[in-house]
């Protein structure tokens, strides 16, 4: 796997740095380094700062003192200063330390506590012993630690129930662990050396053998090569051959095994762990099989004076972010609601121990438990359509019954600006209400017709563009708005944005429209997990009675829609989009538009561009468009959400922490490089958001 000048292998995080709660003082930010340095942690780009995380609380993490490039190494670690147990590797304490038969009956974090307590007991003669004493001293924001009462303040039975499981898991395993330790072994010792490893620790594959496995059979081959030429059994030609294809064979076995094994690395870096959690983050730990060291990279790069995250594994929910970490992410895309979703609705089967578990995302339940409700509503046939509407209906109702029994999130928002116990609840239960919240409106706008594509409005038919000239439809509105200097930064930076450009009562007749098409059932659910739940449906008028029947129907979207198809030739006119390639005849209009609602707390579009091209050249997913035009209809204010976020880039990979919001106010258009620009939509938060979209080809 290379990359750079090493290859590497990807570790994925199992644990969060809690260095902002819990460090002591400022002689830890400014001391790690001196201690860092003398183990050799390269981190010249970062340093440990204080900041505010998303409820206002005051946390610690790596600031960046330079600009850190995409894919740059920004902490590197050696290998021989990190904690490391491998999928039936041996102790690397020894025999002598720990009975080999217990350690391998022991589960991979409890491994590596053993080595934490190990290196903590020998004091100021270990190497870590800077780093280990600016861990906690205690773990109290982690559930395991909370008293019953604490935990009753979640209102949420499945992580209760985790956690007495972890529980009763940490007691055995020190029971295990305690009988095969050569060395003294306390459970308190055990207990909090757990939840650090837990909250700090990376997996990753393991290719089978360590650094000193590969110096020891270099260093046999070089043996064989002199024994071999000295003895005069093989001429010093061949014998240097055949001494290059072994030793190149240790790295290519070890790659291969490492890919294609189920051998895993599980280790706990210092200093890394100072780096804090974000869930936008693209991130990974990667071993770097020729230096013999773990380093860390973020795509996207960094400023001078942000906040350095890594992301500590991929849609990590609050339930395993609180259980293992002690934190709760505001507005966590990977949040889901575990729920026995016939407790709600077969009260029978229910009282029989029969369960259907359910995590329920803010789009739905998982795929594995729509499919047994399915299964269970068609009572063994082939699931129908009205079986799939009661599904959702289904789920609306558990949803239901499950806000119903909780006390109202807003309320415990009021109470999350603290640190403490009662603080950190607060924040779950808000999260957990917006979840079920965003599924039941999502449940319920599923009970509509669904198709993976928007369909035609006049024809119920996939619509793919047909294509006209852009004289044809020049329009004197497009004429106005758009001038040379809106096209030049449409060039340079990709988008443009132009606000209050056409009337405020023409956008308030669109949405009258549009609403009225919503409630005659005439929008088609989107069911592509890009932008699940969001109801469109496309406006055509390339033929003369297709507008005539669009204008007597829809006057106000008909206008708009002939407004927005006069800006291809607006463009043209000024000398095309991109004058080195794109003339005024390469720009084609598809007259047609589209007109989505993105309901509230039901629906979001991910990061995604609008075209692919050249990787993609289907015309039925988008691959010719150029130019992306939407016009926005709603009244908006800042705490509605909905807005147009446009991210970043570097080698064409979008950078998902960096971005632009746009606001999505009655009377803007917004013009964006369809093949260039990554762009999302934002949860709505408050009342349906509504567009018109024009693709230009």
């Amino acid at each position: 796997m290379p990359r750079a000048r090493q290859a590497r292998r990807q570790l994925r995080g199992a644990g969060r740095s809690s260095v902002g709660r819990r460090s002591s003082g400022h002689g830890d930010q400014e001391s790690w380094r001196d201690w860092a340095e003398e183990l050799k942690i390269e981190a010249p780009k970062v340093e440990l700062a204080s900041f505010s995380d998303n409820y206002g609380a005051e946390l610690r993490g790596m600031r960046a003192t330079s600009a850190v490039e995409s894919d740059e190494s920004i902490i590197t670690v050696p290998a021989r200063h990190a904690l490391e147990v491998t999928t039936g590797g041996l102790c690397p304490l020894g025999d002598k330390a720990m009975d080999p038969t217990c350690w391998s009956q022991l589960s991979w974090w409890a491994q590596l506590a053993v080595l934490l307590v190990f290196e903590a007991g020998r004091g100021s003669a270990s190497p870590l012993a800077p780093w280990i004493s600016s861990l906690p001293k205690d773990f109290a924001e982690i559930p395991m630690n909370w008293t019953d009462a604490e935990l009753a303040l979640l209102e949420y039975p499945p992580l209760v129930r985790q956690v007495a499981e972890q529980r009763a898991e940490l007691t055995a395993a020190f029971a295990e662990a305690a009988e095969g330790c050569q060395f003294e072994l306390t459970e308190q010792d055990f207990r909090w050396a757990v939840q650090a490893v837990r909250s700090r620790a990376f997996s990753g594959p393991y290719e089978g053998r360590g650094a000193g496995d590969r110096t020891a059979q270099l260093g046999l081959i070089a043996a064989l090569l002199v024994g071999g030429v000295a003895g005069g059994f093989v001429t010093p030609e061949d014998g240097l051959n055949g001494a290059f294809v072994a030793a190149l064979a240790i790295p290519l076995t070890d790659f291969f095994v490492g890919s294609s094994s189920k051998l895993k690395r599980h280790v706990v870096c210092p200093v890394v762990d100072y780096c804090n959690h974000d869930s936008k983050a693209v991130s990974d730990i990667a071993y770097e099989y020729f230096a013999n060291a773990f380093a860390v990279r973020v795509r996207g790069g960094f400023r001078e004076g942000d906040q350095v995250c890594i992301n500590y594994g991929e849609q990590r929910s609050n339930d395993a972010l609180l259980q293992y970490y002690g934190f709760v992410e505001r507005d966590n895309p990977n949040d889901v609601y575990t729920v026995d979703l016939l407790q709600h609705l077969d009260e029978e089967a229910a009282g029989a121990g029969q369960t259907l578990m359910a995590d329920l995302g803010r789009t739905g339940p998982d795929e594995e438990a729509m499919t047994k409700l399915l299964r269970l509503l068609s009572d063994g046939r082939e699931p129908s359509a009205q079986d799939e509407v009661l599904a959702w209906k289904a789920v609306s109702l558990a949803c239901e019954a499950e806000l119903s029994r909780r006390s109202p999130g807003a309320a415990h928002e009021l109470g999350t600006s603290g640190s403490d116990t009662t603080s950190t609840a607060a924040r779950f239960v808000a999260e957990k209400e917006k979840v079920l919240l965003a599924c039941r409106a999502h449940a319920e706008a599923r009970r509509f017709p669904a198709s993976v594509a928007p369909l035609s409005l006049g024809t119920r038919a996939v619509v793919l563009p047909t294509f006209q000239e852009p004289k044809v439809w020049q329009h004197g509105w497009a004429d106005g708005i758009l001038g040379p200097k809106e096209l030049e930064q449409l060039r340079t930076d990709g988008v443009c944005v132009l606000d209050s450009v056409f009337d405020r009562s023409l956008a308030a007749s669109c949405l009258k429209e549009c609403e009225a098409l919503d409630q005659a059932s005439a929008m088609t659910v989107t069911t592509n997990r890009c932008n699940r739940g969001a109801r469109s449906a496309w406006l055509e008028f390339s033929q003369a009675d297709e507008l005539r029947a669009l204008q007597e129907e829809l006057p106000a979207l008909s206008e708009l829609s002939l407004m927005m198809a006069g800006l291809p030739s607006r463009v043209g006119a000024l000398g095309g989009f991109a004058p080195e390639t794109f003339g005024e005849s390469e720009l084609r209009v598809h007259p047609a538009t589209m007109v989505a609602v993105y309901p509230e707390q039901a629906a979001s579009y991910q990061l995604h561009k609008d075209s692919y091209a050249p990787k993609d050249d289907n015309p039925a997913t988008g691959a010719t468009r150029r130019l992306t035009a939407l016009a926005y209809l709603n009244d908006w204010s800042p705490e509605n959400g909905g807005e147009l976020r446009v991210h970043e880039s570097v080698n064409d990979l979008p950078d998902q922490r960096r971005f632009r919001s746009v606001a999505p106010s009655a009377g803007s258009l917004v013009i964006f490089d369809s093949r260039r620009i990554w762009h999302a939509v934002a949860p709505s938060l408050r009342g349906n958001r509504w567009a018109v979209t024009l693709w230009v080809h």
